[in-house]
């Protein structure tokens, strides 16, 4: 399959370009933005690094990663990021990421809807998962929006960073099947 770029009513996704560099190492070198993770913000060469893998993930023959750049329409403001691992095998797995100016305003709502179709409609997967820390209300609060289930609760799953004291953290793993997406958009 190869890439697709996709919109929704508010934004634009689209490649990622050598041009995003600062807004990236600006939410992937913050504490802050970073603190369910159980890595560390990424210095300077980790963040190009991550930026030269974006671009990569599209450009391959057969895209089995749909890594997007998520902009603003209305004036193509570079905001976060998302992705839906595609493969031959069940499941694929969705995940985002959006810059801390741009929370609580519906954004990451708005992507996943933009995945789960991208994964059902346009890919016809039969799963799609995904997970978040159990601190990140944020997160699990988004997959629960978009018509997700909680199916799991790993307990001291995997350390946390710097910002949760390397505490050892709890992971949620929510999914939902093509069936029931389909049936939630009759509804």
């Amino acid at each position: 399959m190869k890439y697709i770029e996709l919109e929704s009513e508010r934004l634009i996704f689209r490649k990622f370009r050598q041009e995003d560099f600062p807004i990236i190492y600006d939410w992937l070198g913050n504490l802050e933005n970073m603190k369910y993770r159980s890595s560390e913000p990424k210095n300077e060469k980790e963040a190009y690094e991550y930026l030269d893998w974006a671009i990569k993930c599209v450009e391959q023959e057969e895209c089995i990663n749909f890594r997007y750049a998520v902009v603003l329409k209305e004036n193509n403001a570079l905001i976060g990021s998302c992705e839906l691992a595609f493969t031959h095998k069940d499941p694929s797995e969705l995940a985002w990421e959006l810059h801390r100016n741009y929370w609580k305003k519906g954004y990451g709502t708005e992507i996943g809807k933009t995945l789960l179709r991208l994964g059902f409609k346009t890919l016809n997967l039969r799963r799609i998962i995904a997970d978040c820390n159990t601190l990140n209300r944020g997160s699990y609060r988004i997959m629960e929006l978009i018509g997700m289930r909680r199916e799991a609760h790993y307990v001291k799953y995997y350390r946390g960073n710097s910002a949760l004291n390397h505490a050892w953290c709890d992971k949620y793993l929510y999914a939902i099947l093509q069936e029931e997406w389909i049936k939630m958009k009759e509804n």
